[in-house]
């Protein structure tokens, strides 16, 4: 068992760090004997050896679980030892979760733990594929390769990812920018031109009458929106109800065109990788695609690869067992079928996964093309129906004057 410790080495100096021990009492006799002096021992179990640790996230990005990989790597390519690479890393990202977290696992080795034991120990902050692979590095010999691939890995993912947000940054900026215009037409302009139009006698057109009744609907929508959201999420918090966000908008986003074929081909992509990356450094296939469901975003292809991961284990092949899933995509169950063929499933993924990366950034780069002049148009129409609404009644005053 860890204890996370603080104590005196003298009148002055303070030290604090991790010790082994079996319980509470064990940690403090160690501590004298090395002639500290302790002033706090805690236990460390998941969350709270972060918290001790100042950690205020509880997953690493996948850009900074590439660095923490890559600084590894490197260290051990260049002769460093596993501590002197973490104390580099945490020396570098000090005052940062990263350091932190370097230092914690420094301090887990020192006291006998292997890599993936110490990163086991830190709860949900490294992702369980992470672990596994490292567990598989160590256990043969290739840590340094292993560290490596997963960096490549969780790059190419990064900027997967980047790519799909900047390529839905500007239309939502475009589309946010003409909602605060077209609310401020609404809710303030109109109105104010309302009361001066009606103070002439003359009866509002239709038009101006709509924008001012749809301007009060939308007015108390958003209004009661602001309000029920914040409390809803509150309550589920304190109940300890998990409400599935990001699941709902998945569903929502799948059935959209153009993103649905996208989301579905970004995923395929991290399916393939994943599925290369561990079965090239030895981890079972049953393993790797247990590990590797866990890291997409759509709980169909979730539960299709674990009732696969079910088929394999009782000895059907692994396109067999796709394909009873449900998994019907046409190029990944190709290329699952060469790879079977030749005898060589990493490869293959590898290949696939390189494929699929190329056709994500094809789309991202035809959806870009399309949705922000479309964008434009919408928010285009939309602040003109509210300028015709405004001006129309100005209209009407000069026709009634003549």
């Amino acid at each position: 068992m860890q204890f996370f410790y603080r104590a005196k080495q003298d009148f002055k100096t303070e030290a604090s760090g991790v010790v082994e021990a079996p319980d509470l009492s064990a940690a403090v006799t160690h501590l004298k004997q090395k002639g500290l002096y302790p002033l706090e021992v805690t236990p460390m179990e998941g969350e709270t050896s972060l918290r001790l640790l100042g950690l205020k996230q509880k997953a690493l990005s996948r850009s900074s679980l590439a660095l923490w990989a890559r600084t590894l790597s490197q260290g051990l390519s260049a002769g460093l030892s596993l501590m002197q690479s973490l104390h580099l890393l945490s020396e570098q990202e000090q005052g940062r979760p990263l350091g932190a977290i370097a230092k914690l696992l420094g301090e887990s080795i020192v006291s006998g733990l292997s890599l993936a034991v110490a990163m086991e120990k830190m709860d949900s902050v490294f992702p369980v594929m992470a672990i596994r692979l490292v567990e598989a590095g160590e256990a043969g010999g290739a840590l340094e390769e292993v560290l490596d691939s997963l960096a490549d890995q969780m790059e190419l993912e990064a900027e997967l990812i980047a790519k799909i947000q900047g390529a839905l940054f500007y239309p939502l900026f475009v589309l946010l920018v003409g909602v605060g215009t077209v609310g401020i037409l609404l809710w303030v302009v109109i109105p104010k031109l309302a009361v001066l139009f009606v103070e002439t006698g003359q009866p509002l057109p239709w038009a101006t009458r709509l924008m001012i009744e749809s301007g009060g609907v939308l007015f108390w929508c958003a209004a009661a929106l602001g309000v029920l959201l914040p409390i809803l999420y509150w309550t589920s918090r304190r109940m300890g109800i998990t409400i599935p966000w990001m699941r709902w908008l998945m569903r929502f986003l799948n059935r959209l065109p153009l993103v649905g074929p996208l989301i579905v081909q970004s995923e395929f992509a991290r399916l393939s990788a994943g599925l290369g990356l561990m079965l090239g450094h030895g981890l079972p296939l049953p393993e790797s695609l247990r590990l590797v469901s866990g890291t997409l975003g759509s709980d169909r292809l979730q539960r299709q690869l674990q009732q696969s991961q079910q088929s394999v284990i009782e000895g059907m092949s692994l396109s067999a067992a796709l394909k009873k899933s449900g998994i019907q995509e046409p190029f990944f169950m190709t290329m699952v079928g060469m790879g079977e063929a030749q005898g060589d499933l990493a490869n293959t993924f590898n290949q696939a996964a390189e494929r699929y990366r190329r056709d994500v950034d094809r789309s991202v780069k035809i959806l870009s093309s399309l949705i922000e002049p479309v964008m434009i148009l919408l928010v285009g129409l939309a602040v003109g129906a509210v300028v015709f609404s405004m001006l129309l009644p100005i209209f009407q005053i000069n026709f009634a004057v003549e």
